[in-house]
């Protein structure tokens, strides 16, 4: 059927499907159509000038993985239960949290989100991160029996095994946000890489000089090499090792990308004596946010540094009590 559209550069497709979704007008009843330089994105009414009318394929109707599963549940046990609704995708893969109240209901909850998404192939259960490397604890309960795929963000290429190495997918519009900060020319040390998203949006997008992108995980070193080979931008240099050994070694850069948000804090001297601007994430207690503000000035003004927050802001939940918080912060030497 015919529809309104925007015709939208591949690199900035996925930027603007938010922001139209963002302000209500994205047609979801309809297949965003793509072309070979340009993404076309149905949308409820013409908003601008370069807005044009083309055909598109209708959407089949959806129907909810949770729902299913739980008519599945209730004939086969004859038991009402509550399911988790939400579920993250990277590339071909869904992942979920479940209780372990509903442990037994396990392979039913997988079977249902294969049949409802015909696009997931494999569906895996996270019981949870473990370690300093951040690795979920992931079993396979339905699909292929695989933990590597192919995730697409920004037009960008990330091959990640979920069961080796760490990817959010939920993090997607802030490391496009950092990006846009960063200027043609600049340095950025990317201090905890994981397979190198941040990375590799910043030299998709900015045209730095230079990415170092560091992971103590050899198998996150080995997918960031992977993903920038595969995606040919080689302004990124994959380092591993000990961030507190190899940033001191490394020149001055305009931006430094802290995301372990479980000890960041543990390492951001290293970083404010390199970085003009740190990027700095942390999960942490809501009450105890200007605590760690306060924490973080006093530790710049021990190494004769001013700090600056450009801006701070919640990024996610990650429990009842703590959420993942990411700062901006600008250091200046205190003169």
């Amino acid at each position: 059927m015919k529809s309104w559209c925007l015709p939208v550069p591949k690199e900035k497709a996925e930027e603007m499907r938010q922001k139209v979704l963002k302000e209500g007008l994205l047609r979801k009843d309809l297949k965003i159509k793509e072309g070979r330089k340009y993404v076309y994105i149905p949308i409820k009414e013409k908003i601008a000038k370069g807005t044009k009318k083309m055909e598109f394929e209708k959407r089949k109707e959806k129907f909810h993985f949770k729902e299913y599963a739980l008519s599945i549940i209730q004939k086969k046990y004859g038991e009402q239960i509550s399911l988790p609704s939400s579920f993250d995708i990277i590339g071909d893969i869904a992942i979920i949290k479940i209780s372990e109240d509903i442990m037994k209901y396990k392979e039913e909850i997988g079977n249902a989100l294969l049949s409802a998404h015909k696009n997931i192939k494999v569906v895996c259960m996270d019981r949870g991160v473990k370690d300093e490397r951040r690795i979920r604890n992931i079993e396979v309960i339905a699909g292929e029996n695989r933990t590597e795929t192919i995730h697409r963000e920004y037009g960008i290429k990330i091959l990640v095994d979920i069961k080796k190495v760490y990817y959010s997918p939920r993090l997607a519009t802030e490391r496009k946000r950092v990006a846009d900060m960063v200027k043609k020319g600049e340095v950025v040390i990317d201090m905890f890489a994981g397979v190198a998203p941040f990375s590799l949006i910043i030299a998709k997008f900015s045209n730095p000089s230079v990415v170092y992108a560091i992971d103590k995980n050899p198998d996150a070193v080995y997918y960031a090499k992977k993903n920038v080979w595969m995606n040919r931008l080689d302004k990124i240099k994959v380092m591993q090792g000990d961030a507190m050994e190899i940033v001191p070694q490394l020149p001055k850069a305009e931006h430094i990308i802290m995301n372990l948000p479980h000890s960041s804090f543990k390492f951001f001297t290293t970083a404010i004596d390199k970085g003009k601007i740190i990027h700095y994430y942390e999960i942490m207690e809501k009450e105890k946010i200007e605590e760690r503000i306060k924490m973080l000035e006093g530790e710049s003004l021990k190494r004769n540094k001013k700090m600056e927050l450009l801006n701070i802001k919640k990024i996610g939940t990650y429990s009842p009590n703590m959420v993942k918080i990411g700062m901006d912060i600008l250091i200046e030497n205190n003169l």
